[in-house]
C-alpha cells in the first residue's frame, strides 16, 4: 500500500515537472528566454507558482536542469557512437547512425524542449557551447586516430549544426543527406 502511494506521488511529481519544462520551452520558443517569467511558466503548466519553486529557484536552474539533462543524453549517443568507429578505416558514424539510434526517439520527441535550449544564450556555458565542447572532448578521447585542432573543431561544429538544424526545422535529414555529411567528415579525417 505504501509503495502505491509513493509511486502515484512520484508519477505526480514527474508528471508536473514535464508540464513545467514544456510551458517554458513553449514560451522561449514563442518569446524568447528574457521575456519569460516564472509567472509565465506556471500559467502556462497550469500549477501555482510555489509549485514551480518546489521544484526550481528560478527560470535559470530550470535551464541549467535542463541543460544537465539533455547533455546526459547526447553523452550516452556519442559514447555508443563513437564505439563503433573502426580504426582501419576511420569511418564517423556518428552524424549518421545518430538518426538510426534508439536514443535519438528521445531527442526527437524532445525537440521542442531542444530547439527552447539551443535558442538561450545567457552566458558561455549555453547549451549549444557545452555540447560542443562535450563532443570534442569525447571525439579526442575516444578517436583512434590524431586530428588536427582545427579538424575536431570543424567536426564538433558539423554536429551542433546539424543538431540545430534538424531541431530548429522540425525535420529528419534525408539518406542522401547524411551520405553527403559523411563523406565530408570522412575527408576531414583522412
Amino acid at each position: 500500500m505504501k509503495g502505491d502511494v509513493q509511486m502515484a506521488e512520484d508519477l505526480r511529481v514527474m508528471r508536473t515537472k514535464r508540464s513545467i519544462k514544456v510551458a517554458f520551452a513553449k514560451l522561449v520558443n514563442e518569446k524568447g528566454f528574457a521575456n519569460v517569467t516564472v509567472k509565465g511558466i506556471a500559467e502556462r503548466a497550469i500549477i501555482n507558482r510555489q509549485t514551480f519553486y518546489n521544484y526550481y529557484q528560478d527560470k535559470y536552474d530550470l535551464t541549467e536542469q535542463l541543460n544537465d539533462e539533455y547533455l546526459a543524453v547526447f553523452k550516452r549517443i556519442i559514447a555508443k557512437r563513437l564505439a563503433n568507429i573502426q580504426p582501419e578505416n576511420h569511418r564517423l558514424p556518428l552524424l549518421s547512425d545518430l538518426y538510426q539510434s534508439d536514443e535519438f526517439s528521445v531527442l526527437w520527441d524532445s525537440r521542442e524542449i531542444l530547439r527552447a535550449l539551443l535558442s538561450i544564450q545567457y552566458d558561455q556555458n549555453s547549451f549549444s557551447a557545452r555540447l560542443q565542447k562535450l563532443f570534442i572532448q569525447m571525439l579526442q578521447k575516444q578517436l583512434p586516430v590524431e586530428l588536427s585542432d582545427i579538424d575536431i573543431t570543424i567536426i564538433g561544429s558539423l554536429y551542433i549544426d546539424m543538431v540545430t538544424f534538424v531541431v530548429k526545422n522540425n525535420v529528419k535529414l534525408t539518406d542522401q543527406e547524411l551520405a553527403k555529411l559523411r563523406k565530408i567528415l570522412n575527408l576531414i579525417v583522412q
